[in-house]
């Protein structure tokens, strides 16, 4: 048995409608969302809740409020029996170093989902699974991305995609 776990991270829109039409579809299509925070507006909260099969969140540094009020600082989840930990610094602050920083943080997880950096990234330090989605919404450089994550019993696997792709699984 798979699960299928789509990661987003730093939307930094009003509503769904403002990403790809495809992060839409996703949602609908995968088992679980996890938003690794910085969604800046509640409606992009309520939008997930609503499509998802099953929502986890975390609220980030850009959050307002409400967000925070609704959302934990940090997750911890299990699926077929590997833990795993999302995690936004909500403080802010400098990306530089987070990922040795979430690692001596979480470090009985299978595997870290965060965000804050908006660089892509999937990396294994020790032991751990890395996975930045980077930001979910287009600029002139850079393209919407997502992570996906591939859990079964024996093994996880992540991999990062342009919302551009038409498939992911």
């Amino acid at each position: 048995m798979t699960t299928h776990i789509l990661v987003l991270a730093d939307t930094h829109v009003s509503t769904l409608s403002q990403l790809p039409r495809r992060l839409t579809e996703l949602v609908r299509e995968v088992d679980r969302v996890v938003h690794c925070g910085d969604f800046t507006d509640m409606r992009v909260l309520e939008e997930l809740r609503s499509l998802a099969k099953d929502f986890v969140g975390v609220y980030g540094n850009t959050d307002p409020p409400e967000i925070r009020q609704q959302l934990p600082a940090e997750a911890t989840f299990e699926v077929h029996g590997k833990r795993i930990a999302v995690f936004h610094p909500y403080w802010g602050g400098s990306p530089r170093g987070i990922e040795d920083e979430m690692v001596a943080r979480y470090p009985d997880a299978h595997v870290i989902l965060f965000g804050h950096t908006h660089d892509p990234l999937v990396e294994t330090r020790n032991g751990i699974l890395l996975l930045n989605p980077g930001q979910s919404y287009p600029t002139f450089i850079t393209q919407a991305q997502v992570g996906i994550l591939k859990v079964t019993p024996e093994e996880v696997t992540a991999r990062l995609f342009s919302l551009d792709n038409a498939e992911l699984f």
